[in-house]
């Protein structure tokens, strides 16, 4: 069973090969700079994403982020290198979504509060989780 959803205006797309319920949570602070609060998303590296209004922005060093031209709706985002892809929980209808993990859990300002997920990473977590990945595709790319 597939799953679709769309930005604020619908000129964007997303098509997911299956069903995905795991809402992953992002506390960073580029994140929340991002959506103004914690970054809510679908890990489906395999989604299918289109539209002529989808407009990506290399946001940092490693990883580039998605949005929609026409209604600025958060799409997507992914490393440069790798097949890692996040999509914005918000374009799907919200029956069945639960809460899986948070990452950045240490970053989370004392401003907003919610249900601890599951999983909890740190930014040390993550960092020991991501350098290794980063490194290897980019000696790989060489």
């Amino acid at each position: 069973m597939t799953m679709r959803g769309s930005c604020l205006c619908g000129s964007v797309t997303v098509t997911l090969p299956r069903d995905e319920k795991g809402v992953n949570v992002c506390h960073c602070a580029m994140c929340r700079k991002w959506c103004s609060g914690p970054w809510m998303a679908l890990q489906v590296p395999d989604a299918e994403i289109s539209g002529d209004t989808l407009k990506v922005f290399k946001s940092s060093g490693f990883a580039e982020r998605g949005f929609c031209e026409a209604c600025g709706s958060n799409i997507f985002h992914r490393p440069q290198l790798g097949p890692e892809l996040a999509v914005s929980a918000g374009l799907f209808g919200e029956e069945g979504l639960e809460l899986a993990s948070e990452i950045f859990s240490d970053r989370k300002p004392d401003f907003y509060d919610m249900t601890p997920a599951p999983i909890r990473k740190s930014s040390i977590r993550m960092a020991l989780e991501w350098i290794p990945k980063l490194a290897w595709r980019v000696f790989a790319k060489k």
